[in-house]
């Protein structure tokens, strides 16, 4: 007997289930990654981020009593030290600084915030001194003074400045233009402190010197802030006299203008080590140095003599005139005679010579 055929029912269709739109739930969780992200790295960058604006490897914050965060953090952006403020204060916050513990602290170059704030609230502190580092005319001097003010050894304190990964280290100094930072005045020093301390506490006080005023009126005079203490030791080489320090400074500025030789006596003297000469000789011109501007164009690579701050700023001010030569009067009464030419010049330099002669001083 045949079996029956079953025939199969048909299938019913499925309905084609309907998807669920994801571009929302996507959309919702790039946004809240981003979100996250951006309060990831805001915290990041103001709590390690580099906030230091300082030129030196390190800066030496001095903290009187009762100084507020408010009150640091205006002096530290008036002074260049960090960046910013907001993040500076937004830190301290939350790290619940308000009055802080009077003393001196040493921050250093790529610190940021936290780091800063950290030094501040948790170093032990160290005893500090005051000390009175007089006007001297000669480097030499001048080191051999600090040294014993600070009780630091001098021969390891030469030794620094002459190694030239140390002074590049201070804001990219050589050991020549390093002896820009060296300037007359009070200072605070640690007590029982080392010659890289003392070293690092003068290039922080250079840094100091340059507020905002300052270094505008170097840019205007298309000259570096090293530049502007190199021609001010010149100026002050050359006089005492501060009316007519600015007179004497336009001089030089009119030739390194128009790219001439500043041909300073003092230079010379400063390469031959007889600053006290009072006449200058062929044996003088002579001599090869990078510090004879009889030689060589441009400024010296450093300072040949000590710079009071009040000798800078008389530089900064220089008069715009068109002399480009002067020369003493050799009256006693440390005056100049200025003259706009060769011709005049060597008038007055006969004149010079002649008074010279007259005293009977021949070197």
């Amino acid at each position: 007997m045949a079996k029956k055929r079953v025939i199969p029912k048909p299938k019913t269709p499925r309905k084609p289930i309907a998807k669920k739109s994801t571009r929302f739930s996507i959309s919702a969780q790039s946004w809240l990654f981003l979100a996250g992200f951006v309060v990831l790295f805001a915290s990041w960058y103001i709590t390690f981020a580099s906030n230091t604006a300082f030129r030196s490897s390190a800066y030496y914050i001095y903290i009187s009593r009762g100084t507020e965060i408010e009150e640091l953090t205006d002096t530290l952006v008036k002074r260049n030290v960090i960046k910013t403020g907001i993040t500076f204060k937004w830190m301290a916050s939350v790290m619940h600084l308000e009055t802080l513990r009077p003393g001196m602290y040493r921050v250093e170059k790529g610190w940021g915030n936290y780091q800063i704030l950290s030094v501040v609230e948790n170093t032990d502190l160290r005893s500090s001194q005051l000390i009175d580092l007089a006007e001297y005319r000669s480097r030499k001097r001048t080191i051999k003074e600090l040294c014993k003010l600070t009780g630091i050894d001098e021969k390891e304190f030469l030794e620094l400045l002459k190694d030239e990964d140390e002074v590049d280290d201070l804001g990219g100094f050589t050991t020549e233009s390093v002896y820009c930072i060296f300037r007359p005045g009070r200072y605070r020093i640690y007590k029982n402190t080392t010659p890289k301390e003392v070293l690092e506490y003068l290039a922080c006080q250079y840094t100091q010197l340059w507020n905002e005023e300052r270094r505008d009126a170097c840019n205007r005079l298309d000259l570096t802030e090293d530049e502007v203490v190199i021609l001010s030791s010149i100026v002050y080489s050359e006089t005492k006299q501060r009316s007519e320090m600015s007179t004497i400074a336009g001089v030089y500025i009119n030739r390194l203008h128009d790219n001439m030789k500043l041909q300073s006596d003092p230079t010379v003297l400063f390469a031959h080590t007889s600053m006290d000469s009072r006449r200058v000789s062929n044996k003088h011109l002579a001599i090869e140095s990078d510090y004879n501007t009889y030689l060589k164009k441009g400024l010296p690579p450093g300072p040949i003599c000590i710079v009071p701050t009040f000798v800078i700023d008389e530089v900064l001010k220089y008069d715009s005139h068109k002399y480009y030569y002067f020369c003493a009067k050799g009256d006693k009464s440390g005056c100049h005679n200025f003259a706009t030419n060769y011709n005049e010049h060597m008038a007055n330099a006969k004149k010079y010579r002649n008074g010279l002669d007259k005293k009977k001083i021949y070197k």
